[in-house]
């Protein structure tokens, strides 16, 4: 039986790609595991919804609390929660203790803005593939999360580092080489 070298090929390099692309159930589990983690902090303590401020993040099963939260009992029961939530593979508690940022304040507004440009930079580069990183920004700090390459990550922190308005970069990257 002979084969299509356009089939060996086409086979060869779905092979090589699964290993470094996301499964489709992933990629919907990212989509809902933040409400599910959001939920269960709700439901674990009033004070973590009502005093804290927290942001949740889900890459590839990679979950990622940032915020404030005002005592360091809390950030533990919102870590706690967070890990009882089927499909969380790994867990990064970056909440700080410490008030909550005001909801209109303008740190968040510039949160905001720190991350659409950095997610237009990343896409206009063209060697960062935007569709496997997961750019999250809370007090200046950026949070990068995803699958990618050694390489991949570097061309991405590098446009990080050269925005301002960046206080820190926290890279929480799974590494495919």
């Amino acid at each position: 039986m002979k084969r299509s070298p356009l089939l060996v090929a086409c086979l060869a390099a779905s092979l090589v790609l699964s290993g470094c692309a996301r499964t489709i159930g992933k990629t919907i589990d990212d989509q809902f595991t933040p409400s599910k983690v959001s939920a269960r902090i709700a439901e674990t303590s009033p004070d973590l919804k009502t005093n804290s401020h927290i942001i949740v993040a889900s890459y590839n099963g990679v979950v990622l609390l940032a915020g404030q939260t005002p005592t360091a009992e809390l950030k533990s029961k919102a870590e706690e929660a967070a890990r009882s939530v089927a499909g969380v593979k790994k867990l990064y508690n970056e909440l700080q203790v410490m008030a909550p940022s005001s909801v209109s304040g303008l740190a968040r507004m510039n949160d905001s803005t720190i991350t659409s440009k950095l997610r237009t930079q990343m896409f206009a580069d063209g060697n960062i593939p935007t569709s496997r990183i997961k750019v999250v920004t809370e007090n200046g700090v950026v949070f990068l999360l995803g699958l990618v390459s050694r390489q991949e990550a570097a061309l991405a922190t590098n446009v990080v580092q050269q925005t301002s308005g960046v206080q820190k970069i926290v890279k929480l990257f799974e590494y495919t080489n």
